[in-house]
């Protein structure tokens, strides 16, 4: 397998017509009443039908393994009875 060449040093004269992005970091706020320990107490989750769930009030979302579901807003653990 061939290896593949490393990219030139940012101050070479390689990138001296290259197009210069500089992005900005994006703030969002999430709802209080999701965090580390109480999400699944949170009510108004969306199942998005792509293998996620996220809050229909903030940007929030996160995977949903099999064993989650989503019914009326809400997250369900399967295997809890």
């Amino acid at each position: 397998m061939k290896k593949i060449p490393s990219l030139p040093k940012s101050d070479d004269e390689y990138w001296e017509d290259a197009e210069k992005f500089q992005g900005k970091p994006v703030t969002y706020s999430i709802c209080t009443t999701h965090a580390k320990d109480n999400w699944k107490e949170h009510n108004g989750y969306i199942d998005n039908h792509d293998g996620t769930a996220s809050c229909k009030f903030c940007s929030w979302g996160f995977r949903l393994p099999g064993y989650l579901k989503i019914h009326n807003e809400k997250v369900f653990d399967l295997r809890e009875g």
